[in-house]
């Protein structure tokens, strides 16, 4: 990449998954780790004083945990996980200032998306469908928004100190899933039956106690998040 006008701050934020349409295992291995290796690069020429790289909690694999922190030994990697961890490694290594923002599903203000899970459990209750939901007694945080993650990123430029670390983002303060569906259903009068599947899927809930405390900064809650993305 050649660019000669002095960047402060670079956001890294492309992705290959499997929502892509392009997915072969080039494209994973082009976008998830050579195009952070040339950034790296840039920022080096050109002495850039910090990378904000856009992770995904998808480098855990199989969770076999109910508190997700960033301890937690990756398990099994699909190859989103696995170029995103890789990703994580190389930057680890460099002397620039880094951040690894590891990512949930992210709610935007297009809402005619498959994912994340949430937007597409959404977008069948607004459509009074039928919705088949596993673990409906359990607690739920594994979403995040797009302003929120513009709340942190301006909350770092304003702040302008060397940080260095791997951070779980999500939702603060995890609520039952029954609880969101029934915001979701009176927000818009659904007449959606709710199917609770009880055994299947594994649920936990995702820690941020870290960025909490090392970054001070305290995400949206929960029910905050989903009723102003509704």
């Amino acid at each position: 990449i050649y660019f000669k006008k002095k960047i402060d701050i670079i956001i890294h934020c492309a992705a290959t998954h499997s929502f892509s349409k392009k997915k072969s295992v080039t494209d994973y291995i082009n976008s998830n780790i050579i195009s952070l290796n040339n950034l790296i690069d840039l920022a080096r020429r050109l002495k850039t004083k910090m990378i904000i790289n856009f992770s995904t909690v998808s480098i855990y694999g199989q969770i076999n945990t109910k508190r997700l922190d960033e301890k937690y030994t990756p398990i099994k990697q699909d190859l989103l996980g696995l170029t995103k961890h890789i990703a994580e490694n190389i930057i680890s290594i460099q002397p620039i200032n880094f951040i690894n923002l590891r990512l949930p599903g992210i709610m935007c203000s297009r809402k005619n998306n498959s994912r994340p899970w949430l937007q597409t459990l959404i977008n069948k209750i607004k459509n009074n469908k039928n919705v088949y939901v596993y673990n409906t007694n359990n607690y739920f945080n594994n979403v995040i928004d797009t302003k929120e993650i513009v709340r942190l990123i301006l909350r770092i430029i304003k702040k302008r100190r060397k940080i260095r670390g791997t951070f779980n983002l999500s939702a603060s303060k995890p609520q039952k899933l029954k609880k969101i569906i029934h915001i979701i259903k009176s927000k818009y009068q659904s007449k959606s039956k709710v199917i609770n599947l009880e055994k299947g899927q594994k649920s936990f809930v995702i820690s941020i106690n870290r960025i909490k405390e090392k970054l001070n900064f305290y995400p949206t809650s929960v029910e905050n998040i989903i009723l102003r993305n509704l």
